[in-house]
């Protein structure tokens, strides 16, 4: 009889287990971060935590300064359209064949500014049409097939000279580690197909 209430008492703790929230935040304001927490551990995903190497940091601290500059020039000028077509991808996803694994997620906040901008007047106004014509729709399919408690969603035009296109968001998100296991289990595959176009 002990072996039953063992296995009884590993099954118990198993299932608690499962029940534990995994929460998911992510922001970008003039910066990407990302922090998984999965129950009261918190992961950072984006920027992650520098190794503690004083000696190479100090020789390597001069010759990344220039790189990462170009790096947040670059993400300025094309990002938003990268974007845009991010938010479509995850709307497509939600729509389709992952609908059902998207019905078990829970967003507590989800808020999306982006500032359009072109080379003069005329470009501005058909990016702003465009940008407009996709994400609205994008993020109210992905709102109303969510558990959504709060969204929000601003797109501007910025006809000013020399104006450059940005965007600003910040989302949190919430999902049992059972349905998580799950979707790891039955569309693991898919998932990472998705990641390794992402970064494409």
């Amino acid at each position: 009889m002990t072996w039953l209430y063992i296995l009884l008492i590993v099954i118990l703790v198993i299932a608690l287990l499962m029940l534990i929230p995994i929460r998911l935040k992510a922001s970008y304001f003039n910066g990407y971060k990302c922090t998984l927490i999965i129950g009261f551990v918190k992961i950072p995903l984006h920027p992650r935590k520098p190794k503690k190497n004083k000696k190479k940091a100090k020789k390597t601290e001069k010759k990344q300064t220039k790189p990462e500059k170009e790096k947040k020039n670059l993400l300025k000028e094309k990002g938003l359209l990268w974007f845009v077509q991010l938010i479509k991808k995850v709307a497509d996803l939600a729509h389709g064949a992952l609908n059902d694994f998207f019905r078990h997620i829970i967003i507590k906040k989800l808020m999306l500014s982006i500032n359009v901008a072109g080379s003069d007047a005329a470009d501005t106004a058909v990016k702003y049409g465009y940008y407009c014509s996709v994400v609205y729709p994008a993020v109210g399919i992905i709102a109303g097939t969510v558990k959504c408690k709060s969204y929000g969603v601003d797109i501007s035009p910025n006809f000013e000279e020399k104006a450059k296109s940005d965007f600003k968001f910040e989302l949190e998100t919430k999902i049992s580690l059972l349905w998580f296991t799950s979707f790891i289990i039955k569309h693991g595959l898919k998932g990472f197909r998705l990641l390794t176009s992402l970064k494409t």
